[in-house]
This record gives C-alpha cells, sequence and structure tokens, in this order.
C-alpha cells in the first residue's frame, strides 16, 4: 500500500431533520444551542438564523476561487488585527480544531457589542480551562452533507462543558478558519462568522454547551 495515502476522516452524517429558518435563494447558516446536564438532560435549548457572515468568509472565498497565488497574494486581517498575506492553499477554511484549541473553530465569549461586517475577532474570548470563567472546548467534528428538496447542508459542532465552579453566560459565537500562504508553516487564523446571542444563554457549572453552525444552501 502507498504510504503517502492518507485515511479519508470519519464523517457522521447529521440525524436532526434539516432546520428551514432560511428563505430561497438564500446561503446562510442555521445555529443551534443546547445545553445538557451531566444527566445528558437538555435544560435550555434554542436554534436561530445565524446572521452574521464577516467580511473574511468573502476574502477567503475569493482567494480560493480566484487561485490567488503566492507570488501576488492578498492581504486579509486576522483575529489578532494584523494584516497577513494569504493565496490559495489547501489549508484555506481548515476549522477542525483539536481539543482545547481557541485559535480556531467554533469559539465563545462574553462580549455583546452587536456584529459588524469588519469584524475580525470575538470581543472577549473565553478561555480553555477548568478556572474560574473558563469553558472546556472540545475538539471540532463534522456533519458530512445532506440534503432534502429544497437544503444542503453540513454541520459544524462543538461542545463547551463547564467545570469552573460557577455559572458561565455566552453571549457570543464564532467560527474561525485558517487562510495560509506557502505552506502550513505561514498559517494564520480569520472570523468567518460571529453571532451574538441576545441576553445570552447560560452555562451552568457541570453542564455543557454544544454549538451547532449547521451551514444551509437554499433554493
Amino acid at each position: 500500500m502507498d504510504e503517502q495515502v492518507k485515511a479519508k476522516p470519519k464523517l457522521d452524517v447529521a440525524k436532526e431533520p434539516i432546520l428551514h429558518l432560511l428563505v430561497p435563494g438564500e446561503m446562510g447558516a442555521v445555529l443551534e444551542l443546547t445545553v445538557k446536564d451531566k444527566r445528558g438532560k437538555v435544560t435550555d435549548h434554542r436554534v436561530m438564523r445565524s446572521k452574521s457572515f464577516v467580511r473574511q468568509f468573502l476574502e477567503l472565498l475569493w482567494i480560493q476561487a480566484f487561485q490567488i497565488p503566492e507570488v501576488a497574494p492578498y492581504s486579509m486581517k486576522d483575529t489578532s488585527n494584523t494584516l497577513q498575506d494569504i493565496c490559495e492553499g489547501a489549508y484555506t477554511f481548515a476549522a477542525n480544531a483539536g481539543l482545547g484549541a481557541t485559535t480556531f473553530g467554533i469559539v465563545v465569549g462574553t462580549g455583546t457589542t452587536a456584529p459588524t461586517i469588519d469584524d475580525y475577532a470575538l470581543e472577549t474570548l473565553i478561555a480553555h480551562g477548568t478556572g474560574a470563567g473558563q469553558l472546556e472546548y472540545s475538539a471540532v467534528t463534522f456533519g458530512a452533507p445532506a440534503s432534502d428538496a429544497t437544503t444542503s447542508q453540513f454541520t459544524i459542532t462543538r461542545d463547551f462543558a463547564n467545570a469552573s465552579g460557577g455559572s458561565i453566560t455566552v453571549n457570543e459565537i464564532a467560527l474561525y478558519a485558517k487562510g495560509s500562504r506557502g505552506g502550513y508553516a505561514n498559517v494564520w487564523y480569520f472570523m468567518i462568522i460571529r453571532d451574538v446571542i441576545a441576553g445570552g444563554i447560560s452555562v451552568p457549572n457541570g453542564q455543557t454547551l454544544t454549538v451547532n453552525y449547521r451551514e444551509q444552501a437554499v433554493v
């Protein structure tokens, strides 16, 4: 067997029915939030439209679609508010963050400022950990594409467990993705979605918040 051939990642098709919150002609996302206690009992569940794709989403899409070369990169703002030169590449849009990683994937925060198209990062990131005000970030998982008569979607999921000793309110949620120039040594992180939750969602001590971003296209 060719040692260069890598196994394909295992994908789990989302078992939940496709949620229809977008209108025909839209491309967007549905945001689903679920809080469960240690026994798996649901204590809070909300479903809403994700309203806030930001400019870095279109910039990364344009870079990849246009195949912007390394010799003529496009400058865009990363999550540290720094302009980075980005070109097309294998890492573009990667959001498959591992356990504890807060630089990309789905991330959460406490900021309440309304989103703008120029937002580049969460207002106040909640750190990974078990200390006061911290949540434990699981690895990001993915559901394979699924469709019905009008809607096609795939799901990005992450769990946030609260072992801090106190309740934590999540007010903002974002999706960070990678962009690169010239390979793995030159990878940066870019916010592509930011949503602010009206009133926030409380995660009591000992409970877990599950965030699903269901990326959809509707006809």
